[in-house]
């Protein structure tokens, strides 16, 4: 999975490049760390979720249609009521200025889902993302897109193993509403790192038990409604 990955600055890994139909493709990777790591001891939050700022993704890169995740079948009909909360998130506040456009389909079920990057299917999978990404990695959304025209074309989200889930925001595990809110998010918008963002969805440090990014926060909200909102 994602084997041969590039850093190019904090948390962004260069996936590399292609060509699909004649268009140049680039892939990359968004990766969620944990709070205890050192990077997140850079981060203060002392600022709350009314922030107004965001990160759109080189510019503006997005679907030019509705989208659809696939799990396998092993994927608990809880856990996909979950992950569907968390499109609805995001969907519900794109609608609110674009009432004719969803972005997230109802999540699809598929006995034969290979997670595979660059196969254009859009794939939300568990796998162990310790040896690629380092032990403090909770997640990552790797998506690819066509360089000129900045339609998105595929977005993958894997939850790492090496962490204990759980649905209702317990202690000492990764709440699943909570990472995969900030992970959906990632289908337009970056990471923010600045201790300003601390209360928002899209900052890119998550702890234990958390659940505030279950909810979008001014900038998330203003974020996605800026790519999606006409």
């Amino acid at each position: 999975l994602l084997e041969n990955t590039v850093e190019v600055s904090p948390g962004v890994f260069y996936l590399g490049e292609s060509v699909d139909k004649g268009k140049v493709v680039e892939g990359y990777a968004f990766v969620h760390y944990a709070k205890d790591s050192d990077k997140a001891k850079k981060t203060k939050p002392v600022w709350d979720e009314s922030v107004d700022m965001y990160k759109l993704m080189r510019g503006g890169i997005k679907w030019a249609d509705t989208m659809t995740y696939e799990v396998g079948s092993e994927v608990s009909f809880d856990d996909i009521a979950v992950l569907e909360a968390s499109l609805e998130t995001w969907d519900s506040e794109i609608m609110k200025v674009n009432p004719e456009f969803e972005l997230f389909n109802n999540i699809s079920v598929n006995e034969e889902s290979n997670l595979s990057s660059g196969d254009k299917t859009n794939t939300i999978a568990w796998a162990d993302l310790s040896q690629i990404y380092g032990a403090n990695v909770i997640a990552v959304n790797a998506f690819w897109f066509y360089t000129a025209t900045k339609e998105m074309i595929e977005s993958d989200v894997v939850f790492n193993t090496c962490y204990d889930w759980s649905l209702n925001g317990e202690s000492g595990k990764m709440d699943l509403q909570n990472i995969a809110t900030h992970e959906f998010g990632h289908n337009g918008l970056g990471d923010l790192y600045m201790s300003k963002s601390a209360e928002l969805t899209m900052h890119g440090y998550s702890g234990y038990g958390e659940i505030k990014k279950r909810t979008l926060g001014t900038g998330d909200i203003s974020g996605i409604q800026k790519l999606y909102g006409n």
